[in-house]
Parts: structure tokens; sequence; C-alpha cells
């Protein structure tokens, strides 16, 4: 019987898994905020809750990277989930100075990638036993 560790046994990081983490995570992402700016639009939700529920689902969906980038790994899930949350990271800022021009680098950013790597991180430890 094959063991779902086989590819990745003598492998510090996972690859493969740490691409489809981050691509699942932003899908997962994705959909989130299309089902808020649906509740936006079609209910009496104010628009009050954006930055809480921008950052909840930012949350979700690293920490859902992180997971999914350890699920078949045997150790160092921490590792995998903390490099797939700090690429995330990057990708979301990249996208942010990409689509709102007047932004750019800033002290915050560095606690936003500190956090993509501890959420990640947290991932990966809930990953690797799944």
């Amino acid at each position: 019987m094959k063991s779902k560790y086989q590819e990745y046994d003598n492998k510090v990081l996972n690859i493969p898994g740490i691409i489809t983490g981050i691509l699942i995570g932003y899908i997962i992402t994705l959909a989130f905020f299309i089902m808020y700016a649906i509740a936006l639009t079609f209910t009496s939700l104010s628009e009050l809750t954006l930055p809480t529920l921008t950052m909840l689902i930012t949350i979700i969906g690293i920490v859902v990277a992180g997971a999914l980038s350890a699920r078949n790994t045997k150790s160092k899930g921490w590792l995998n989930g903390g490099l797939a949350g700090l690429l995330y990271a990057i990708i979301m800022l990249l996208l942010g100075v990409f689509f709102v021009k007047d932004v750019g680098p800033t002290s915050a950013w560095a606690l936003k990638l500190l956090w993509g790597v501890i959420l990640g991180a947290i991932g990966g430890m809930i990953g690797i036993n799944l």
C-alpha cells in the first residue's frame, strides 16, 4: 500500500503542495469576498464591517493555504505552512500595489508579512495532522 508521504519522505519542503495550497487559499478567499459583496448589495449589512470581515477572510485564506501546503508532508508542517503564508501575503501586497496605484511599501508591510508567516505556520501545524 502506498503511503501518502511517499514522494516527500526525504524532502523538507513540499513545493507542489505549497503552490496548490496558495492557489486554493486564494480561490476560497475570492469566494468569500464574492459572498460578502453579494451580502453587502442585497442586505442591510453595513459597510462598516468591511475592515473586520476583510481581515477575517484573509486570515481564513492564509490558514487554509498553510494547512493544504502541509497536508502531504510527514514533518515540518509549520515550515511549509509558514512559507505558504509568506508567499500568500507577498502576493496579496503586490496585488494591492498593482490595483491601488497610490499604495506602496510601508512599515506595515513587515507586520503583514509576519502575520502571514505566523498564520500559515499555524495552518501548517493543523494540516500536517489532516
